[in-house]
């Protein structure tokens, strides 16, 4: 286990040397996991990290502490070896679900492969675009809680039951 630093960063875009000069969400979340400090944390799955890796970075720093009530939630959000591609196919199946609005055809795709991120990202803008920047926040970390969702149901899943 690595050790906690004297003093809790503060999340900033990026990635970052040592916790002094800050950490992304992925950073703070290896951290709290007892990992080593880095941005792709063995303890989250590779979609959702993107996902969360992007979100921390496309936020302003005024913004970015919208993802502070998340802090935490991603680990465990993991499955082992084989059934990492089946946890990705269902999250994506589950989010699309749950946004319900009609896929495209490459949203299709992105489902049927495990696409989280790309998926994610298309899915900002269903229903309809948002056409202010704190609506577009607000649905940025309404969605991130969902897909945080879609992941913590997909795993409660028997491994046999999963897509």
């Amino acid at each position: 286990m690595e050790r906690i630093p004297d003093s809790l960063p503060v999340l900033g875009r990026g990635r970052h040397r040592t916790p002094a000069r800050g950490a992304c969400f992925l950073e703070y979340t290896a951290l709290l996991a007892g990992e080593a400090f880095t941005d792709a944390p063995r303890c989250v799955d590779a979609e959702l990290a993107a996902v969360l890796r992007h979100a921390n970075d496309v936020l302003s720093d005024a913004d970015r502490p919208r993802l502070l009530p998340l802090l935490g939630r991603a680990i465990g959000l993991v499955a082992p070896g084989p059934a990492t591609g089946r946890l990705q196919r269902r999250v994506a199946q589950d989010l699309a679900a749950a946004v319900g609005s009609p896929l495209s055809a490459e949203e299709l795709r992105w489902v049927r492969a495990g696409a989280v991120d790309r998926l994610f990202w298309s899915l900002m803008f269903e229903p309809v675009p948002v056409s202010t920047s704190p609506a577009w926040v607000a649905r940025l970390v309404e969605r991130l809680d969902l897909l945080h969702g879609c992941f913590e149901a997909a795993l409660a899943v028997p491994a046999r039951s999963r897509v």
